[in-house]
Formats: structure tokens, sequence, C-alpha cells
């Protein structure tokens, strides 16, 4: 690995330290292995800036570093601090080789790209069982097998580690008979979302991939082969000094916010989501043009998707329908249990307001790219909001794809379609399937098309204009028109 010498040695060094730590407890050594720490991500982040891998080298000149000894956490970046933090627990990543430190920084950014914490937030307000769990596979999943292309296609200075989440662990470890690789996050939640570990592990995912010779029970970044005690891990001050913190004995999956107990369940999707595209516009204002030029297709729509607010309110336009579809009942502590109110102990319940949303999308000649892309723009918006479903129909003469889509991950690159236009087919669609009665139905327009149509048995219909709103060709539409260009 050309370049790599310097960083190689800071590794040794490091090793050399933590392994002295480990026999001693010495907290002085702490300092030492925080500089070693600090002076590796530098040389890391020249490294992948040199190798003209512009996606990750410039991500980490965006972002700080910080050692965390207290923490059982290998790496995480988090979003909610200025500028964006790349925190990891030196004494448990330095176990790992160097080509597999890289690909732990590497994965920690596609992580960010593909909006994955935010995706969490959403997903751990749902009242399914061990959902946080079954998230971290998934994402884990997806953004692995990602990084196993590249290194596939001659990136030999990453290497998974060894017990990575892969598209064939979800196989094996969910007794799944078939499993596509590369695909987004969301494929992999909905395939094992309601399945139990088939392999007789029940321990968490936890972190990339287990430590290297963590055999036995982590404690603040020490492993113990027994259940011994051993000192509580220490955060270092600015200064140096040691503050004793407490610390779980299992490792942190993805922290993406600081260590505030309760702040990521807390904030936020919206909040969550313009923190990455903040860290998203940072990045890209230090490239030149021609870097910009090299970025990888899925950091550069990434990118370009951060810049492109939604020109329809669409926080302003939910409220007039949540509440006004079918929702689920969630437990709370903030309200009495109605059966038994004089039982504290006991958790009220409260509406769980989610939106469906069935998105029908005019792809015909008619259509052009920048009003597609300007189409997406407003489904982004659309996906900043509160808890949702929503479903995608694409649709020209006749309905071509129908998918549910989650996350700007799994926006496709193209559409389906570009032949003649009818509204038709698309309401036709829905009024055959009665899991929409209670959606909200988008129709996405040039305006151009039938005088006609049937009327959409969804509990609410928009009609959304590319253009000038008076070019819808439908004479009665059976519902609200709007247009793209800020007219209401």
């Amino acid at each position: 690995m050309e370049g790599s010498d310097n960083i190689a040695k800071v590794l040794d060094d490091a090793k050399a330290l933590i392994e002295q730590y480990e026999t001693t407890i010495n907290l002085d050594l702490l300092v030492e292995i925080e500089a070693l720490f600090n002076r590796f991500a530098q040389l890391v982040t020249t490294f992948l800036i040199s190798e003209r891998d512009l996606y990750y080298g410039y991500f980490f000149l965006s972002m700080r570093f910080q050692a965390v000894f207290g923490e059982q956490l290998i790496a995480g970046i988090r979003l909610n601090e200025y500028p964006a933090t790349f925190a990891a627990n030196p004494l448990l990543l330095f176990k790992f080789s160097l080509k597999e430190i890289i690909f732990i920084f590497c994965h920690e950014v596609d992580h960010v790209v593909f909006n994955h914490p935010a995706e969490m937030s959403k997903a751990i307000r749902s009242t399914e069982a061990d959902v946080r769990e079954r998230f971290n596979y998934a994402a884990d999943a997806s953004v692995n097998d990602m990084l196993s292309r590249e290194i596939a296609r001659g990136k030999k200075f990453l290497k998974a580690p060894e017990g990575a989440v892969t598209s064939k662990t979800l196989k094996g470890k969910f007794g799944l008979v078939n499993v596509a690789p590369l695909q987004s996050y969301r494929y992999y939640f909905d395939l094992i979302k309601g399945l139990k570990i088939a392999n007789g592990d029940e321990g968490p995912s936890r972190g990339v991939a287990p430590v290297p010779g963590a055999s036995g029970r982590f404690v603040a970044g020490r492993v113990t082969s027994s259940g011994e005690s051993a000192p509580r891990g220490l955060e270092l001050s600015r200064e140096g000094r040691g503050e004793v913190r407490s610390s779980s004995s299992s490792l942190t999956d993805h922290a993406w916010m600081a260590s505030d107990a309760g702040s990521f369940e807390m904030s936020s999707t919206e909040d969550i989501s313009e923190m990455t595209r903040q860290l998203l516009r940072d990045v890209n204002e230090m490239m030149s043009e021609e870097t910009r030029s090299l970025m990888p297709g899925r950091f550069s729509r990434a990118v370009a998707r951060a810049y492109e607010p939604p020109q329809i309110d669409w926080a302003a336009m939910f409220k007039r329908y949540v509440g006004t579809v079918s929702s689920e009942k969630v437990k709370t502590r903030s309200r009495l249990n109605r059966r038994q109110p004089l039982r504290f102990d006991l958790s009220g319940a409260r509406d769980s307001k989610v939106v469906k949303v069935a998105v029908a999308i005019d792809t015909s000649a008619s259509m052009s790219d920048d009003q597609l892309k300007a189409v997406f723009g407003e489904i982004l918006g659309i996906l900043s909001r509160h808890p949702f479903e929503l479903t995608v129909i694409e649709c020209d003469s006749a309905v071509q794809r129908v998918y549910r889509l989650d996350s700007a991950a799994d926006i496709s690159a193209c559409v389906m379609g570009r032949g003649g236009t009818a509204f038709t087919p698309a309401i036709r669609y829905v009024n055959d399937h009665r899991c929409y009665r209670d959606a909200l139905l988008i129709y996405f327009t040039d305006g151009f098309g039938e005088r006609r149509i049937p009327r959409p048995l969804t509990y609410r219909n928009l009609w959304v204009v590319t253009g000038d709103k008076n070019n819808l060709s439908v004479e009665e539409p059976y519902g609200m028109v709007l247009s793209l260009e800020g007219e209401r």
C-alpha cells in the first residue's frame, strides 16, 4: 500500500502502547495513545486524498477527530456537533489491522451518505421488538456489500474485518433462502425485521465487526477473560487529565449523536437529515471543480440532494392530513393506563400518527429530466417529515413500476416509462388495492394528459404540476392542485 509506511509505523507504536496499558493500567499512557490516534487519523485522511479517493478523504478533512476511551465504541460519526466528529476508542479500534481500520473509517462515512442516521431515528420509534438491532444488521450489510465491491474493483488498501456483517451474513444468521447483494438497507430490513436469529447467536450486532481477540467481557476498552472487575474507562479532557466515567459492558453501535442519554431518540428525523446535509455541503464546498468530477456517483447524487430544498412546504401540508389516516396505539409513560388509572407502574397509550402516502409520477416522454429531478427533490422533502408509509407508482400510458420508498438511498437513478401520458392506470391501481383507501395520493405531472379520470378512492388527493397548475388537463381532479413554480 503505497504511502502507508508512516501510517503503519504509527499504528504499530499505538498497538505497543495499548499492550503496555492493558498490562499496567498506567493512565499516563492514554495521553500518548490519544496523540498517536490523532496523528494516525490525519495520515489516513492524507492517504485517502492522495489515492484520489476524494469521497472519503475530503469527508475526514471536514471533521475533527476525538479519542473516547470511556466509551465502548469502535468508531462513529457524531453529527450533532460542529464540525462533525469522528469519535473512536483507540483501545478497540487499534485491535484491527491497518486495512481493516481504513475500511471502518469508510464504513462510517457511507452510513452518513446513505442517510442511515435519519432512517435509524424513524426506525427506533417503531413498536416492533429489537428494531434497532435489526436496523444495525440491515444498514451494515448494505454498506459492507458496497465496500466489498470497491475492494473487488481494485481498492486493495481496504479489507473487511473478520465477522463484518454482509448480505451473506444475513442469509445464514436469519435462515433466509435468497438474499440479493448490494441492496439498500430497507431491502434487508424488510427481510429480517420479523425474524429470529437462526444460528443460535443471541447477541446483537455491535459495531462494524467483533474486535479481534475479544472473546471475553468488555470493560471500558479492556477485555477480560473472566468476570472480574477492572478499572472504569477514561475520556481524556483537553488538558489530558483523566475523568472517570461509567461504561457499559457491550459495544455501542452507530454513535451518530453525542453521548448524552436519549439524545438520539429525542432528535427529530428532520433535524438529523439536516445535520447530514450540512456535512455533505461542507465536504462539497472544500473541493475544486476538478475534484468534484472524480467523486463516485452515489456521493455526487447525495451532495446534489443536499442542495435541493423542496418547493412545497410539506410540513404545513401534512398537518392537514396527520391524524386523518388510520393509526396504531403505542405505549407511553406520559399517560395513565385507561383500564387501571391507579396503577402508576403501567404505561398508557397514545395514537401513533403514520401518514400513508401514494406518490404517482408521470414518467411520460413529455416529462424532462430536469422536471423528474425536481419531482424527486419534492419526494425527498416528503421523506424528511414524520413517520410515513410511502409508495411510488411510475406511470406513463401504463403503470410501469411500483415500489416502497423509505430513504434517499432507495431512489433509483432512472425511471421506467417515457411513452405516452395517461393518469387513469395509476388511479385504477390504487383503486384496485384497498390498502390505499386511507392514503394521501400525490400525483406529480406536467399536466398534459387525459380530460376525464375515475374518482380516486384514496382518502385525499393532491396534484402537483411541474409548471403552471392551469396546465392540468383534467377537468375534475377530485383534489387540490399545486404548482412547483411556487403558486399555491
